[in-house]
């Protein structure tokens, strides 16, 4: 689900990490409000106070868990909204359109990483002739 998600929100995560750390972790943290018995949550906190929802918890362990979900999107955001918009605006955030085409795997590493056939003949033109592959050839 999160990553179709994700590919419906046009959001770039080609290793997702989003869907696995973001999504599965808020899930993580859902499940334990929801399912903590109280005889997991004696043995973790030495009291059994507050078991998950399905547990008669009343749900005061979930609302612990969804607060702390909204405090770490707040920290997160609030740390890395101002890092990611000073990078785009010195334009190290995404690279140019050529080299995306033509495959970071290429451009940076020297080599095609899974697609072996490599990039098509007139991309690899390009390339060569820009700015990218003129520095490669000097190399």
């Amino acid at each position: 689900f999160s990553s179709k998600l994700l590919i419906f929100l046009k959001i770039d995560d080609a290793v997702d990490a989003i869907p696995v750390h973001f999504f599965n972790g808020m899930w993580g943290c859902i499940a334990t409000g929801v399912f903590a018995s109280p005889r997991l949550v004696d043995q973790a906190y030495s009291t059994d106070h507050s078991p998950g929802f399905l547990y008669g918890g009343g749900g005061a362990l979930l609302a612990c868990e969804i607060c702390g979900i909204l405090f770490i999107i707040a920290w997160t955001v609030g740390l890395m909204f101002p890092f990611f918009t000073v990078l785009k605006v010195i334009g190290w955030f995404r690279v140019d359109p050529l080299e995306e085409q033509v495959g970071l795997d290429i451009s940076h590493h020297k080599g095609a990483a899974y697609d072996l056939t490599g990039p098509d003949e007139d991309v690899n033109a390009a390339y060569m002739a820009s700015k990218h592959g003129a520095a490669e050839a000097d190399a």
